[in-house]
């Protein structure tokens, strides 16, 4: 009979074990993943070991759920089941488990982040209860622009300069990986480039480089879009700011999990974006079972 418990944090070897038999094996082109990489998805994402709850059986891990933790919000952070053991509902225990669990502990609110290409993920929230609330998309520059400005034009920013100017707009739907929070704990690894009036950030990008990895990500973006003459204002300023940030050398330019409220998709593409995998953000509310 397979066991469960939640687990705490002298247990996690054994939940880097899990994921890499249990979800890990699911995507063969990841690389498996160490405790040191579990360790810093604690510091970056705040991954919390008592939100991760594990399934075994003969002493062999067989499901595993991850989640990370916010004052507001529970991201399940990964969820999988060994291939032995799958259409058992090893899944579904551990998603009503988390969701009972935060129903007495909060937060109020659990979010995943689904890919849309993994068959069968949406299908497993939406049956414990999980709603689709909103779309996010990796996108990938074809190829370098042609820089239209001249890197002394432009200003370094951070993200605190960003907060303190009033430019960060945290009203916008991010994912997990794009939250200020998030970055807020990689900002030793964040560089920033801005356009800026005498009064205020006309637009702005934030971006890290992750060599082993082979790309630069853009983590941020802001400028003045919402409508059709604001968005032609943005085309213009983004060509700039991109151009300059696209120089990357031999890595591959990325914004991966931006949300259209971030910036339009099709801002995006006009730039030579090409848009790859999308995402369903899925929400429930554990509390409301108690009512």
């Amino acid at each position: 009979m397979p066991a469960y418990r939640f687990c705490r944090t002298d247990d996690i070897p054994f939940l880097a074990d899990a994921l890499n038999a249990c979800y890990a094996v699911h995507f063969p082109d990841h690389k498996l993943l160490s405790i040191a990489d579990f360790k810093t998805e604690i510091r970056e994402l705040n991954v919390w070991a008592s939100s991760c709850m594990a399934a075994w059986e003969d002493g062999k891990p067989i499901a595993v759920v991850t989640g990370a933790k916010r004052e507001h919000e529970t991201l399940v952070h990964r969820i999988g089941v060994h291939p032995d053991f799958q259409r058992r509902g090893h899944a579904q225990h551990l998603l009503e488990s988390l969701s009972h669990k935060l129903s007495v502990l909060g937060p109020e609110k659990i979010v995943a982040e689904v890919s849309d290409d993994q068959i069968g993920a949406g299908d497993l929230f939406e049956s414990v209860g999980y709603r689709a609330e909103g779309t996010y998309a990796d996108f990938v520059l074809a190829g370098p622009l042609s820089p239209s400005a001249e890197l002394s034009e432009l200003a370094q920013i951070g993200l605190d300069d960003l907060q303190r100017s009033g430019a960060w707009d945290s009203s916008v739907l991010r994912s997990w990986e794009r939250a200020f929070a998030t970055l807020q704990n990689r900002k030793d690894q964040l560089e920033g480039l801005a356009i800026s009036s005498d009064t205020r950030v006309l637009a702005y990008a934030l971006f890290r480089d992750i060599p082993e990895l082979g790309r630069r990500e853009i983590v941020a973006l802001g400028g003045p879009t919402g409508d059709q003459q604001a968005d032609a204002n943005a085309r213009g300023l983004f060509d700039r700011l991109i151009g300059v940030v696209s120089q990357s050398g031999n890595l591959r330019v990325m914004i991966p999990k931006i949300s259209c409220e971030e910036i339009p998709w099709t801002l995006l593409e006009s730039m030579g974006f090409e848009r790859q995998r999308t995402y369903t953000r899925y929400v429930e509310f554990p509390g409301s079972r108690m009512h």
